[in-house]
């Protein structure tokens, strides 16, 4: 499959800007070469790794568009990974070194395939280590998604954070391929209709329209559920699908604070040694 037939199949928590820049260079007619692009991964290989170690504080870098596995457009594009998050999320927890976690968002969003799956895994890791989210630039749809499940969400002043709900593009060649002298005969089992709806058709359209609405709904109420609110609320307050900057998304419910990355960092580095010193008395008396 070509990659922007792959692009244009997925559905997308991101930024529609975002989405079209990447359909953009999926559809360019000179492909890049699998050698052209191991050549620029190796060229970017000291950054490749998106945890690092700041003291006692893991931080995990989700830069960019983010896609469910490492494939060619994340290596041409330097964007990110879940499985390389979830991974380098699980070194985090288990390194005895770090005694608290923070996720650094900077992402436009990205596939809705494995971000429930990333963001479930850092709620979680909030029962053992102190784990912060820290939004600059953009937190928005797939990046706000993950940056929901951290127990504290700071914002820099002109970070743009939101924008939850869900795309989903189908492409109609049919006149391109009339133009093209092609015909395309597709067989379909009786036993399943549902399979190629018709978007020519209301009913067509509307069974599309459910399955986008469905995996938005899977969105909001994740985000209610990590932000300790009801579906409703955000629904109402969390900018229906739009974004809220810095001090607007805290007023909103969105963010728990406005602040910078470096004075969060020492906040979050402290709150992890105090919990450790915590958890080790506990241990040494036999505590529960």
């Amino acid at each position: 499959m070509r990659a922007y037939d792959a692009a244009m199949a997925a559905s997308w928590a991101m930024l529609p800007e975002a989405i079209e820049q990447l359909i953009e260079i999926a559809a360019r007619e000179n492909d890049p070469t699998p050698e052209a692009l191991e050549a620029y991964r190796a060229a970017r290989a000291d950054n490749g790794e998106r945890l690092t170690i700041r003291g006692n504080v893991g931080i995990l870098s989700a830069k960019g568009p983010m896609f469910k596995g490492a494939n060619l457009m994340t290596a041409f594009s330097g964007a990110t990974s879940y499985e390389t998050l979830r991974r380098d999320l699980q070194v985090a927890l288990d390194d005895r070194s770090i005694d608290a976690i923070m996720v650094r968002v900077d992402s436009p969003g990205g596939e809705v395939n494995g971000v429930d799956e990333l963001a479930a895994a850092i709620y979680d890791a909030r029962a053992k280590k102190p784990t912060w989210a820290f939004i600059s630039g953009q937190g928005a749809s797939g990046g706000y998604w993950v940056a929901s499940a951290a127990e504290k969400i700071i914002v820099s002043d002109s970070a743009m954070v939101g924008s939850i709900g869900v795309v989903l593009g189908i492409t109609d060649r049919k006149k391109a391929d009339e133009r093209s002298g092609i015909s395309r005969l597709e067989f379909v089992s009786s036993q399943s209709p549902g399979k190629r709806p018709d978007i020519e058709t209301d009913a067509g359209k509307a069974k599309v329209q459910k399955l986008v609405d469905d995996l938005g709904t899977v969105f909001v109420n994740a985000v209610a559920k990590y932000r300790g609110v009801t579906a409703d609320e955000v629904l109402k307050n969390f900018g229906a699908g739009g974004l809220e900057v810095g001090a607007n998304a805290v007023a909103h419910g969105m963010a728990d604070e406005v602040g910078q990355f470096e004075a969060a960092l020492a906040r979050l580095s402290q709150r992890g040694k105090n919990r450790a010193f915590i958890q080790s008395q506990k241990r040494i008396f036999g505590y529960a």
